[in-house]
Protein backbone atom coordinates (compact mmCIF):
# COMPACT_ATOMS: atom_id res chain seq x y z
CA UNK A 1 0.00 0.00 0.00
CA UNK A 2 1.30 3.47 -0.92
CA UNK A 3 1.29 5.75 2.14
CA UNK A 4 2.58 8.81 0.29
CA UNK A 5 -1.05 9.68 -0.43
CA UNK A 6 -2.06 9.85 3.23
CA UNK A 7 -4.69 12.60 3.43
CA UNK A 8 -6.57 12.89 6.74
CA UNK A 9 -8.61 15.88 5.49
CA UNK A 10 -10.63 14.18 2.77
CA UNK A 11 -12.80 11.20 2.01
CA UNK A 12 -12.59 8.26 2.30
CA UNK A 13 -10.37 8.78 5.36
CA UNK A 14 -12.79 11.20 7.05
CA UNK A 15 -15.72 8.81 6.80
CA UNK A 16 -13.73 5.73 7.87
CA UNK A 17 -10.01 5.99 8.72
CA UNK A 18 -9.83 2.51 10.22
CA UNK A 19 -8.99 0.50 7.08
CA UNK A 20 -6.03 2.85 6.54
CA UNK A 21 -4.95 2.39 10.16
CA UNK A 22 -5.01 -1.41 9.84
CA UNK A 23 -3.03 -1.38 6.60
CA UNK A 24 -0.42 1.03 7.97
CA UNK A 25 0.06 -0.92 11.20
CA UNK A 26 0.71 -4.09 9.24
CA UNK A 27 2.88 -2.67 6.44
CA UNK A 28 4.55 0.54 7.62
CA UNK A 29 3.84 1.13 11.31
CA UNK A 30 5.99 4.29 11.30
CA UNK A 31 6.27 6.42 8.18
CA UNK A 32 7.10 9.99 7.23
CA UNK A 33 4.46 12.11 5.53
CA UNK A 34 6.10 14.95 3.61
CA UNK A 35 2.88 16.93 3.14
CA UNK A 36 2.15 17.04 6.87
CA UNK A 37 5.86 17.08 7.73
CA UNK A 38 5.18 14.54 10.49
CA UNK A 39 6.29 11.04 11.32
CA UNK A 40 3.10 8.99 11.62
CA UNK A 41 3.03 6.44 14.47
CA UNK A 42 0.38 3.70 14.33
CA UNK A 43 1.08 0.98 16.93
CA UNK A 44 -0.11 0.94 20.54
CA UNK A 45 3.31 0.14 22.04
CA UNK A 46 4.97 2.97 20.12
CA UNK A 47 2.30 5.57 20.91
CA UNK A 48 2.40 4.52 24.57
CA UNK A 49 6.21 4.79 24.62
CA UNK A 50 5.98 8.36 23.34
CA UNK A 51 3.37 9.34 25.95
CA UNK A 52 5.54 7.78 28.68
CA UNK A 53 8.65 9.79 27.79
CA UNK A 54 7.90 13.52 27.89
CA UNK A 55 11.61 14.30 28.24
CA UNK A 56 12.26 12.88 24.75
CA UNK A 57 8.88 13.65 23.18
CA UNK A 58 7.74 17.14 24.04
CA UNK A 59 4.12 18.29 24.03
CA UNK A 60 5.19 21.78 22.91
CA UNK A 61 3.67 21.33 19.43
CA UNK A 62 0.38 19.76 20.60
CA UNK A 63 -1.54 22.99 19.97
CA UNK A 64 0.57 24.38 17.13
CA UNK A 65 -1.32 24.96 13.87
CA UNK A 66 -0.62 22.26 11.31
CA UNK A 67 -0.53 24.98 8.65
CA UNK A 68 1.90 27.87 9.33
CA UNK A 69 0.04 31.01 10.35
CA UNK A 70 -0.23 33.39 7.38
CA UNK A 71 0.67 37.08 7.93
CA UNK A 72 -2.96 38.26 7.79
CA UNK A 73 -4.06 35.73 10.41
CA UNK A 74 -1.06 36.59 12.55
CA UNK A 75 -1.98 40.27 12.52
CA UNK A 76 -5.60 39.49 13.41
CA UNK A 77 -4.51 37.40 16.40
CA UNK A 78 -2.02 40.04 17.57
CA UNK A 79 -4.51 42.88 17.17
CA UNK A 80 -7.12 40.81 18.99
CA UNK A 81 -4.89 40.41 22.05
CA UNK A 82 -4.46 36.66 21.54
CA UNK A 83 -1.82 35.64 24.09
CA UNK A 84 -2.25 32.13 25.54
CA UNK A 85 0.76 30.60 27.29
CA UNK A 86 1.83 26.97 27.72
CA UNK A 87 -0.14 25.49 30.61
CA UNK A 88 -1.45 21.91 30.32
CA UNK A 89 -1.77 20.40 26.85
CA UNK A 90 1.35 21.96 25.31
CA UNK A 91 3.54 22.19 28.39
CA UNK A 92 6.24 19.80 29.62
CA UNK A 93 7.44 18.88 33.11
CA UNK A 94 8.48 20.46 35.41
CA UNK A 95 6.43 23.53 34.37
CA UNK A 96 3.50 21.29 33.44
CA UNK A 97 3.70 19.52 36.82
CA UNK A 98 3.03 22.72 38.75
CA UNK A 99 0.09 23.78 36.55
CA UNK A 100 -1.45 20.31 36.50
CA UNK A 101 -1.24 20.01 40.29
CA UNK A 102 -3.01 23.33 40.75
CA UNK A 103 -5.62 22.44 38.12
CA UNK A 104 -6.27 19.13 39.90
CA UNK A 105 -6.86 21.03 43.14
CA UNK A 106 -9.60 23.01 41.41
CA UNK A 107 -11.06 20.20 39.27
CA UNK A 108 -11.80 17.91 42.19
CA UNK A 109 -13.67 14.61 42.27
CA UNK A 110 -16.23 16.34 44.44
CA UNK A 111 -16.79 19.01 41.82
CA UNK A 112 -17.24 16.38 39.10
CA UNK A 113 -19.51 14.16 41.19
CA UNK A 114 -21.65 17.13 42.15
CA UNK A 115 -22.50 17.60 38.46
CA UNK A 116 -24.34 14.26 38.20
CA UNK A 117 -27.84 15.54 39.14
CA UNK A 118 -27.49 18.47 36.74
CA UNK A 119 -26.32 16.21 33.89
CA UNK A 120 -29.17 13.76 34.51
CA UNK A 121 -31.83 16.46 34.63
CA UNK A 122 -30.45 18.04 31.46
CA UNK A 123 -30.29 14.73 29.59
CA UNK A 124 -33.82 13.82 30.66
CA UNK A 125 -35.17 17.22 29.59
CA UNK A 126 -33.47 17.15 26.19
CA UNK A 127 -34.61 13.60 25.48
CA UNK A 128 -38.18 14.31 26.56
CA UNK A 129 -38.55 17.66 24.84
CA UNK A 130 -36.47 17.18 21.70
CA UNK A 131 -36.40 13.48 20.82
CA UNK A 132 -39.97 12.75 19.80
CA UNK A 133 -42.17 12.92 16.73
CA UNK A 134 -40.29 10.67 14.34
CA UNK A 135 -36.78 11.30 13.03
CA UNK A 136 -34.46 13.60 14.97
CA UNK A 137 -30.80 14.60 14.75
CA UNK A 138 -29.23 13.28 17.95
CA UNK A 139 -26.32 15.71 17.66
CA UNK A 140 -28.47 18.83 17.53
CA UNK A 141 -31.04 17.47 19.96
CA UNK A 142 -28.57 16.53 22.68
CA UNK A 143 -24.89 15.91 21.95
CA UNK A 144 -24.06 19.41 20.64
CA UNK A 145 -25.41 21.38 23.58
CA UNK A 146 -25.35 19.18 26.67
CA UNK A 147 -21.55 18.92 27.12
CA UNK A 148 -21.22 22.67 26.63
CA UNK A 149 -23.83 23.41 29.28
CA UNK A 150 -22.06 21.05 31.68
CA UNK A 151 -18.65 22.68 31.26
CA UNK A 152 -20.32 26.11 31.39
CA UNK A 153 -21.79 25.25 34.78
CA UNK A 154 -18.35 24.16 36.00
CA UNK A 155 -16.60 27.28 34.68
CA UNK A 156 -19.37 29.67 35.70
CA UNK A 157 -20.57 30.74 32.24
CA UNK A 158 -24.20 31.66 31.38
CA UNK A 159 -26.13 29.10 29.31
CA UNK A 160 -27.08 31.61 26.62
CA UNK A 161 -23.44 31.81 25.47
CA UNK A 162 -23.51 28.27 24.00
CA UNK A 163 -23.77 29.34 20.31
CA UNK A 164 -20.91 31.85 20.61
CA UNK A 165 -18.64 29.40 22.41
CA UNK A 166 -19.42 26.57 20.00
CA UNK A 167 -18.59 28.87 17.07
CA UNK A 168 -15.32 29.87 18.73
CA UNK A 169 -14.43 26.25 19.43
CA UNK A 170 -15.04 25.31 15.80
CA UNK A 171 -12.80 28.17 14.66
CA UNK A 172 -10.00 26.96 16.88
CA UNK A 173 -10.43 23.31 15.87
CA UNK A 174 -10.16 24.07 12.16
CA UNK A 175 -7.37 26.64 12.63
CA UNK A 176 -5.17 24.34 14.75
CA UNK A 177 -5.93 20.89 13.39
CA UNK A 178 -7.33 21.56 9.92
CA UNK A 179 -5.74 22.66 6.66
CA UNK A 180 -7.31 26.09 6.00
CA UNK A 181 -6.35 28.33 3.10
CA UNK A 182 -4.88 31.77 4.00
CA UNK A 183 -8.30 33.40 3.54
CA UNK A 184 -9.97 30.73 5.67
CA UNK A 185 -7.22 31.07 8.26
CA UNK A 186 -7.79 34.82 8.51
CA UNK A 187 -11.53 34.30 9.04
CA UNK A 188 -10.91 31.62 11.65
CA UNK A 189 -8.38 33.85 13.42
CA UNK A 190 -11.10 36.42 14.03
CA UNK A 191 -13.20 33.80 15.79
CA UNK A 192 -10.20 32.62 17.83
CA UNK A 193 -9.40 36.16 18.96
CA UNK A 194 -13.01 36.64 20.12
CA UNK A 195 -12.84 33.26 21.83
CA UNK A 196 -9.66 34.27 23.69
CA UNK A 197 -11.07 37.63 24.76
CA UNK A 198 -14.10 35.82 26.16
CA UNK A 199 -11.82 33.64 28.33
CA UNK A 200 -9.87 36.68 29.52
CA UNK A 201 -13.10 38.49 30.31
CA UNK A 202 -14.38 35.59 32.39
CA UNK A 203 -11.19 35.53 34.47
CA UNK A 204 -11.36 39.30 35.01
CA UNK A 205 -14.99 38.98 36.09
CA UNK A 206 -14.11 36.25 38.62
CA UNK A 207 -11.28 38.34 39.99
CA UNK A 208 -13.80 41.10 40.68
CA UNK A 209 -16.60 38.77 41.78
CA UNK A 210 -15.37 35.34 43.03
CA UNK A 211 -17.92 32.51 42.87
CA UNK A 212 -18.15 28.81 43.62
CA UNK A 213 -16.90 27.67 40.22
CA UNK A 214 -13.81 26.14 38.63
CA UNK A 215 -12.53 29.45 37.29
CA UNK A 216 -12.51 31.03 40.74
CA UNK A 217 -11.01 27.86 42.24
CA UNK A 218 -8.16 27.95 39.68
CA UNK A 219 -7.34 31.50 40.66
CA UNK A 220 -7.35 30.57 44.36
CA UNK A 221 -5.41 27.27 44.09
CA UNK A 222 -2.18 27.12 46.09
CA UNK A 223 0.47 24.42 46.48
CA UNK A 224 3.05 25.22 49.14
CA UNK A 225 5.69 27.64 47.92
CA UNK A 226 4.89 27.06 44.22
CA UNK A 227 3.68 30.23 42.47
CA UNK A 228 -0.06 30.55 42.07
CA UNK A 229 -1.47 30.55 38.56
CA UNK A 230 -1.31 33.91 36.84
CA UNK A 231 -4.44 35.35 35.29
CA UNK A 232 -2.95 34.64 31.86
CA UNK A 233 -2.43 31.00 32.82
CA UNK A 234 -5.97 30.73 34.17
CA UNK A 235 -7.35 32.34 31.01
CA UNK A 236 -5.37 29.84 28.91
CA UNK A 237 -6.77 26.88 30.85
CA UNK A 238 -10.30 28.25 30.53
CA UNK A 239 -9.69 28.85 26.82
CA UNK A 240 -8.59 25.23 26.46
CA UNK A 241 -11.58 23.85 28.34
CA UNK A 242 -13.90 25.94 26.18
CA UNK A 243 -12.86 23.59 23.36
CA UNK A 244 -11.67 20.32 24.88
CA UNK A 245 -14.23 20.44 27.68
CA UNK A 246 -17.16 19.91 25.34
CA UNK A 247 -16.17 19.24 21.71
CA UNK A 248 -14.53 15.93 22.56
CA UNK A 249 -17.57 14.88 24.62
CA UNK A 250 -19.92 15.89 21.81
CA UNK A 251 -17.86 13.58 19.61
CA UNK A 252 -17.95 10.81 22.22
CA UNK A 253 -21.74 11.01 22.55
CA UNK A 254 -22.21 11.01 18.78
CA UNK A 255 -19.82 8.12 18.20
CA UNK A 256 -21.37 6.17 21.08
CA UNK A 257 -24.93 6.67 19.87
CA UNK A 258 -23.96 5.56 16.38
CA UNK A 259 -21.95 2.57 17.54
CA UNK A 260 -24.37 1.32 20.22
CA UNK A 261 -27.30 1.44 17.82
CA UNK A 262 -25.39 0.04 14.82
CA UNK A 263 -23.94 -3.01 16.58
CA UNK A 264 -26.27 -5.99 16.37
CA UNK A 265 -28.06 -6.62 19.67
CA UNK A 266 -26.01 -4.17 21.74
CA UNK A 267 -28.76 -1.60 22.38
CA UNK A 268 -31.19 -4.28 23.53
CA UNK A 269 -28.58 -5.61 25.96
CA UNK A 270 -28.00 -2.14 27.42
CA UNK A 271 -31.73 -1.51 27.80
CA UNK A 272 -32.07 -4.84 29.61
CA UNK A 273 -28.98 -4.24 31.77
CA UNK A 274 -27.94 -0.56 32.08
CA UNK A 275 -25.13 -1.68 34.37
CA UNK A 276 -23.23 -2.55 31.18
CA UNK A 277 -23.18 1.09 30.03
CA UNK A 278 -19.82 2.11 31.59
CA UNK A 279 -18.16 -0.87 29.90
CA UNK A 280 -19.89 0.01 26.64
CA UNK A 281 -18.56 3.57 26.85
CA UNK A 282 -15.00 2.34 27.25
CA UNK A 283 -15.39 0.03 24.29
CA UNK A 284 -16.68 2.99 22.25
CA UNK A 285 -13.68 5.04 23.39
CA UNK A 286 -11.45 2.21 22.19
CA UNK A 287 -13.05 1.40 18.87
CA UNK A 288 -14.33 4.85 17.85
CA UNK A 289 -12.47 7.55 19.78
CA UNK A 290 -13.41 11.21 19.43
CA UNK A 291 -9.66 12.01 19.42
CA UNK A 292 -7.99 9.83 16.81
CA UNK A 293 -4.61 11.56 16.61
CA UNK A 294 -2.35 13.75 18.73
CA UNK A 295 1.06 15.36 18.32
CA UNK A 296 4.49 15.40 19.90
CA UNK A 297 7.97 16.61 18.92
CA UNK A 298 11.28 14.91 19.71
CA UNK A 299 13.78 16.85 21.78
CA UNK A 300 16.70 14.65 20.74
CA UNK A 301 17.55 11.85 18.35
CA UNK A 302 15.61 8.74 19.30
CA UNK A 303 14.43 5.36 18.10
CA UNK A 304 10.83 4.16 17.94
CA UNK A 305 10.34 0.57 16.92
CA UNK A 306 12.82 0.01 14.11
CA UNK A 307 12.97 3.65 13.01
CA UNK A 308 15.58 6.23 13.95
CA UNK A 309 14.16 9.72 14.36
CA UNK A 310 16.15 12.97 14.35
CA UNK A 311 15.93 15.64 17.02
CA UNK A 312 13.07 17.99 16.25
CA UNK A 313 10.99 15.33 14.49
CA UNK A 314 7.27 16.10 14.57
CA UNK A 315 5.13 13.08 15.42
CA UNK A 316 1.50 12.35 14.61
CA UNK A 317 0.31 9.69 17.05
CA UNK A 318 -2.62 7.78 15.55
CA UNK A 319 -4.54 7.01 18.73
CA UNK A 320 -7.41 5.55 16.71
CA UNK A 321 -4.97 3.06 15.22
CA UNK A 322 -3.30 2.22 18.54
CA UNK A 323 -6.72 1.47 20.00
CA UNK A 324 -7.25 -1.25 17.40
CA UNK A 325 -3.80 -2.81 17.57
CA UNK A 326 -4.18 -6.62 17.52
CA UNK A 327 -1.02 -6.90 19.63
CA UNK A 328 -3.04 -5.49 22.54
CA UNK A 329 -6.72 -6.11 21.72
CA UNK A 330 -7.94 -9.47 20.47
CA UNK A 331 -10.20 -9.28 17.41
CA UNK A 332 -9.79 -5.48 17.56
CA UNK A 333 -12.23 -4.56 14.79
CA UNK A 334 -15.10 -6.17 16.71
CA UNK A 335 -17.17 -4.28 19.27
CA UNK A 336 -17.09 -6.41 22.42
CA UNK A 337 -19.14 -5.46 25.48
CA UNK A 338 -17.20 -7.99 27.53
CA UNK A 339 -13.70 -6.98 26.42
CA UNK A 340 -11.57 -7.36 29.57
CA UNK A 341 -8.95 -4.75 28.67
CA UNK A 342 -11.08 -2.09 26.98
CA UNK A 343 -9.63 0.53 29.34
CA UNK A 344 -6.18 0.00 27.84
CA UNK A 345 -7.23 2.40 25.07
CA UNK A 346 -5.28 5.65 24.73
CA UNK A 347 -8.20 7.95 23.95
CA UNK A 348 -7.51 10.08 27.02
CA UNK A 349 -3.76 9.99 26.52
CA UNK A 350 -1.42 8.55 29.13
CA UNK A 351 0.97 9.72 31.82
CA UNK A 352 1.43 13.34 32.88
CA UNK A 353 -0.90 14.64 30.17
CA UNK A 354 -3.75 12.20 30.84
CA UNK A 355 -6.96 14.10 30.09
CA UNK A 356 -8.02 16.30 33.03
CA UNK A 357 -11.67 15.93 32.03
CA UNK A 358 -11.75 12.14 31.57
CA UNK A 359 -13.88 11.47 34.70
CA UNK A 360 -16.39 14.12 33.63
CA UNK A 361 -16.62 12.76 30.07
CA UNK A 362 -17.25 9.23 31.38
CA UNK A 363 -19.88 10.55 33.79
CA UNK A 364 -21.69 12.50 31.07
CA UNK A 365 -21.72 9.60 28.62
CA UNK A 366 -22.86 7.08 31.25
CA UNK A 367 -25.74 9.27 32.42
CA UNK A 368 -26.86 10.20 28.90
CA UNK A 369 -27.12 6.57 27.82
CA UNK A 370 -28.75 5.49 31.08
CA UNK A 371 -31.47 8.05 30.37
CA UNK A 372 -31.73 7.09 26.70
CA UNK A 373 -32.11 3.41 27.60
CA UNK A 374 -34.84 4.27 30.12
CA UNK A 375 -36.75 6.77 27.99
CA UNK A 376 -36.06 5.53 24.45
CA UNK A 377 -35.71 1.73 24.61
CA UNK A 378 -36.84 1.38 20.98
CA UNK A 379 -34.30 3.90 19.64
CA UNK A 380 -32.88 3.03 16.21
CA UNK A 381 -30.68 4.59 13.56
CA UNK A 382 -32.33 5.97 10.44
CA UNK A 383 -30.98 3.70 7.69
CA UNK A 384 -29.05 4.91 4.67
CA UNK A 385 -27.54 8.07 6.16
CA UNK A 386 -24.02 9.15 5.24
CA UNK A 387 -22.16 10.57 8.22
CA UNK A 388 -20.02 13.69 7.82
CA UNK A 389 -17.02 14.78 9.90
CA UNK A 390 -15.02 17.99 10.33
CA UNK A 391 -11.94 18.02 8.05
CA UNK A 392 -9.20 17.97 10.67
CA UNK A 393 -6.48 15.60 11.76
CA UNK A 394 -7.41 14.96 15.40
CA UNK A 395 -11.09 15.28 16.36
CA UNK A 396 -13.73 12.88 15.08
CA UNK A 397 -17.48 12.80 15.71
CA UNK A 398 -20.47 12.88 13.36
CA UNK A 399 -21.81 16.35 12.54
CA UNK A 400 -25.34 14.89 12.37
CA UNK A 401 -26.88 11.55 13.35
CA UNK A 402 -30.49 10.77 12.51
CA UNK A 403 -32.35 8.49 14.92
CA UNK A 404 -35.98 7.55 15.55
CA UNK A 405 -37.91 5.87 18.32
Amino acid sequence: MDFTGFDPFREPYLADPYPFFAAARAATPIFFDAVLDHWVITRHADVLAVFRDPATYSAANALAPLVPVCPAAGRILADGGFRPVPTLTNNDPPAHTRVRRLANMAFTRRRVAAMAPFIRALARRFITERMHGGEVDFIRALAWELPALVVFRILGIPDEDVPAIKAGAESRLLFMWGRPTPDEQANLAQGMARFWRYAEGLVAARRADPRDDFTTALMAARDGDAPALSEQEVATIVYGLLLAGHETTTGLLGNACHRLLAEDGVWARLVADPGLIPQAIDEVLRIDSSVIAWRRQSTRASRIGEVDLPAGAKLLLLIGSANRDPAVFSDPERFDLARPNARDHLSFGYGPHFCLGAPLARLEATIVFEELCALKPALTLVPGQRLRYQPNVSFRGPLALQVRG
